[in-house]
């Protein structure tokens, strides 16, 4: 259970119900988190057109989408390429549809997805029921932020990770310029989906309680422009791709100073 420090936020849903929402600081972890009501109904906030990673992305916000996807598709797998290598058997995390783990298997590769929305592909497997179920990989693309309960869920997921195997996570960072450039309109508050907000001390501090290592991180330099575009048309600029773009730019040439880019991944290790 996270702890209230302050209120760090007060942050608006643009996508579905146009409620505000609170976020706190932990005051142990200082991983800020998005605060809820225990009746709180999480598919009503995924289940829309309107949020495109589980839409038909249609329009110019999906077709940039679909374009930036497919260009990290092949980022990913040569970023990862060592790791991958190494591991005989990879679970794909909240995969969404499915694509990227298609993408890996037509590169060879044993793989497993698994999505509570999206559980209608052939390769996907359910948790559940294979109890003794356990991967050389798990890859969480922008998922470990939307896992209600956190605590609890987090080392059951990790049970399924065999010993010297890898964890790779993808978040937003909230040290970023962009999230600083656009404070509450900040598309990657992304509240009440995202309901955990890291940077890299919070997040890696977070891994280390449960034994896990860190092996490297690598910037999601798309990010930032897609991130920016969406903050653009929160804040109802004219010419919301061009500014978006602008932003994204600044983020990632000032990132390569601080490293603090938009979203970045981070490959653990199980010891």
């Amino acid at each position: 259970m996270f702890r209230k420090d302050s209120t760090a936020h007060k942050v608006k849903d643009y996508i579905v119900s146009d409620k505000f929402f609170n976020i706190y600081e932990d005051v142990e972890s200082k991983i800020l988190w998005t605060d809820i009501d225990k009746s709180h109904d999480h598919l009503k906030y995924y289940l829309s057109d309107n949020y495109i990673p589980h839409s038909d992305k249609k329009g110019l916000l999906g077709f940039l989408y679909n374009f930036s996807q497919r260009i990290m598709f092949v980022y990913k797998r040569i970023i990862l390429s060592k790791q991958l290598k190494e591991s005989s058997s990879v679970l794909d995390y909240g995969s969404g549809d499915g694509k990227f783990a298609k993408y890996l298997e037509k590169k060879g590769k044993k793989i497993f997805t698994y999505d509570p929305l999206k559980a209608n592909t052939s390769n996907s497997i359910s948790l559940s029921q294979n109890t003794d179920f356990q991967v050389d990989m798990i890859m969480m693309w922008h998922v470990l932020e939307h896992i209600p309960d956190l605590k609890k869920v987090f080392p059951q997921i990790l049970q399924r990770v065999n010993k010297n195997g890898f964890l790779v996570i993808a978040v937003p960072n909230i040290d970023c310029f962009d999230a600083k450039y656009y404070k509450n309109h900040w598309a990657a508050w992304d509240v009440p989906r995202h309901l955990y907000h890291f940077n890299h001390n919070s997040l890696e501090n977070f891994m280390s309680c449960y034994g896990l290592s860190l092996v490297f991180k690598r910037p999601l330099t798309l990010d930032s422009y897609y991130v920016s575009y969406l903050s653009e048309k929160y804040k109802k600029t004219p010419f919301p791709l061009f500014s978006g773009f602008i932003i994204g730019f600044i983020s990632n040439c000032l990132a390569l100073f601080t490293s603090n880019f938009s979203s970045s991944v981070y490959v653990f290790t199980k010891d």
